[in-house]
């Protein structure tokens, strides 16, 4: 009968010593890290996008995008293409960076938006998966 226990309960230690409750266990529980992406990530971009800029006095024309960071439109180019809110360098000052469905959800949410700084540069651009993305710099 004690065999019959202690096997019981070695199994049940087995099955609930999971990889999960093993890394809780070293770090105390104190940082959760996120788990792998299952799908490969796009790590360059090979095509620049068209971008459609429309006026309501001039006809729609089609531009090539840049990936410059040396502008908040081309961080926002950058952001877009990877479909991720980041920021990418190139700028000595401040620089806030948002995401939504709309571009004045994107212009709101971006950092240091309630500061009180002027926004000298800003660029708007929307991703494939139809998320804006906007790049906002501050004076």
């Amino acid at each position: 009968m004690k065999r019959i226990i202690l096997l019981v309960c070695g199994i049940l230690l087995a099955v609930s010593n999971t990889a999960e409750a093993r890394r809780a266990r070293w770090n105390n529980g104190a940082n959760y890290a996120q788990p792998a992406q299952a799908a490969p990530v796009a790590t360059s971009v090979t095509a620049a996008p068209t971008v459609q800029l429309t006026s309501a006095t001039t006809p729609t024309s089609a531009t090539t995008a840049s990936y410059s960071t040396s502008t908040a439109q081309g961080v926002a180019n950058l952001m877009a293409a990877y479909n991720r809110v980041g920021h990418w360098g190139g700028n000595p000052g401040y620089e806030g960076c948002g995401c939504g469905a709309t571009p004045q959800a994107a212009y709101s949410i971006c950092c240091y938006a309630n500061s009180g700084m002027t926004t000298v540069d800003v660029g708007y651009a929307q991703s494939a998966s139809g998320m804006w993305y906007c790049c906002r710099r501050y004076r």
